[in-house]
């Protein structure tokens, strides 16, 4: 971490250096002159994106999902790394598969959490759960959860079982001797 010390009113540069042996120099230096490729995520998070996007109406149908990838970062990326996206190659008819292929698996699996419903194999629609969802920023699979678990007769501590199941979680790093702490509660 590279900083001015609390002085940010007195010091109108800073310096930065780096000490490392010197088989580690021309690492370092790579890594400082020469800027890292960033690859897009929306893969990993697509099913929230798109239940979101449905409830809005930008999307309506598959043709339409497709041609919302088609403007997104992932998208450009795809050409630019193909290996990283699991592309056979970068071809238009390459991209047009992975890409319907993607539309398909990702509708499908909202479509099974009761998110939307697919209408005609072409056109989608929010229910319910997805427009929670997508209200609440909730987790397609969570509200999926939510849905199958909760009853009339959900007693608290099932409700508490329930909501700390939720995906969410997942990303909340644990610090260190929490571990513990979790477990009694």
């Amino acid at each position: 971490m590279v900083g001015h010390a609390n002085r940010p009113l007195q010091d109108d540069e800073g310096r930065c250096v780096i000490m490392c042996q010197g088989s580690k120099k021309d690492f370092f230096k790579k890594f400082l002159y020469e800027p890292l490729p960033v690859e897009s995520h929306l893969d990993h998070c697509m099913h929230d994106h798109f239940n979101a996007e449905i409830v809005t109406k930008t999307i309506e149908n598959k043709q339409d999902a497709v041609d919302y990838l088609t403007w997104t970062f992932l998208y450009r990326r795809m050409t630019q790394n193909p290996n990283y996206y699991n592309l056979q190659g970068v071809s238009h008819r390459h991209l047009s598969d992975h890409l319907s292929e993607l539309v398909e698996q990702t509708l499908s699996d909202l479509e099974q959490s009761k998110c939307i419903s697919i209408e005609d194999e072409m056109d989608v629609a929010p229910l319910n759960l997805g427009m929670i969802a997508a209200y609440y920023y909730i987790n397609y699979t969570t509200i999926e959860l939510f849905s199958m678990s909760l009853n009339a007769k959900t007693k608290v501590r099932g409700l508490s079982e329930i909501i700390s199941n939720a995906a969410e979680y997942e990303n909340i790093p644990i610090r260190h001797h929490e571990d513990n702490l979790l477990r009694q509660v």
